[in-house]
């Protein structure tokens, strides 16, 4: 299965970036957006693993339940990668939150080492993808609108399988590990 593991965002986080979402989309072209159910903090994807892998990692990444609280966030910009000159993605920055969740990643890194994932080159920034552009291009076209300053709690990592489709793809959660030492659910055995 084709799979990666995100920080889940909270349903009305959600509900209002679908919202943000729509805004852009009246003023920008050539940006394939997120669907509501694909807003997330991506930490790493992972390619094709299959369900005694899944059941592995969720093993080794366990103890990080229990190791780290739940991680205060906040929404700070909307932004776009590698820069707004040359935009391939855009996404919103946070605010608070960043130095814990760059911990978190940290620590899952270190545990997955031992594993044959590709480690990440480039300094890990948490955001969230709102959409990516098909050629790199400037964003926005316009101003961007400005974001609440909303504050939320992410209390789950999530082992999610995503399926390609001629719509766009399709996750589903395969397992979730709570933050701040709950137990843990949906270990696929």
């Amino acid at each position: 299965m084709r799979s990666f593991i995100a920080l889940d965002v909270p349903g009305p986080v959600s509900d209002y970036l679908s919202g943000v979402i729509e805004r852009l989309a009246k003023m920008t072209r050539g940006v394939k957006w997120v669907k509501k159910a694909g807003i997330h903090i991506t930490l790493k994807f992972l390619g094709e693993i299959d369900d005694e892998a899944a059941a592995v990692l969720h093993d080794t990444l366990a103890p990080i339940g229990s190791q780290f609280s739940r991680i205060m966030v906040s929404l700070k910009e909307i932004d776009a990668f590698p820069s707004r000159r040359r935009a391939r993605v855009v996404v919103v920055k946070l605010g608070n939150g960043v130095e814990e969740a760059k911990a978190l990643f940290a620590d899952m890194e270190a545990r997955l080492a031992g594993f044959a994932f590709k480690k990440e080159e480039r300094e890990f920034t948490p955001h969230i993808t709102l959409g990516r552009l098909k050629m790199p291009a400037p964003f926005p076209n316009g101003d961007a609108p400005a974001l609440e300053r909303m504050e939320f709690a992410i209390d789950r990592m999530v082992l999610y399988k995503s399926t390609l489709t001629p719509s766009g793809a399709l996750y589903s959660p395969i397992w979730t590990i709570k933050l701040g030492g709950e137990e843990h659910e949906g270990r696929s055995e």
